[in-house]
């Protein structure tokens, strides 16, 4: 073996020592600075469910005493407020069309095509360890909107 090969092998197995050692460190500091930041934002994380247990593609849960319209589309899950807001009357989903409808002020939502004149909030989701958890703005007063 070559000289500048036998040094490129040596500085190739030192970076990935170093980065095998300084790993573990550095996934627990992006876990800190990701609570950190959900914190400052206001954000409260409450368990959805399990990320693959069966659930119809469209559904109105209660987490946390707020209603909140689930949908999933193969691997991909959204979820919206599940209260109108124009008259804030809980809106009554109908999964055989996929769309959702106000009964006070009559505005409609279709979820499979995303439209409609119901102008629903999006919630954030994440997945963790095989659960899905939704975000909750804790700090946020009714009829205003999130940044």
């Amino acid at each position: 073996m070559r000289r500048g090969d036998f040094l490129k092998e040596m500085a190739g197995s030192l970076m990935q020592t170093f980065k095998s050692v300084y790993e573990p460190f550095l996934s627990d500091d992006l876990e800190k600075v990701e609570v950190a930041a959900d914190s400052a934002l206001g954000i409260t994380w409450l368990p959805l469910g399990k990320e693959n247990d069966g659930v119809p593609d469209l559904e109105m849960k209660f987490i946390a005493g707020k209603p909140v319209i689930v949908m999933r589309n193969g691997t991909n899950m959204q979820a919206m407020d599940g209260v109108c807001p124009v008259c804030s009357n809980i809106i009554i989903v109908t999964t055989l069309y996929s769309s959702g409808k106000c009964l006070n002020c009559q505005k409609e939502y279709n979820f499979k095509t995303q439209t409609g004149a119901l102008q629903l909030e999006s919630y954030p989701i994440k997945t963790k360890d095989d659960t899905c958890f939704i975000g909750f703005h804790k700090y946020r007063k009714q009829g205003e909107k999130h940044a």
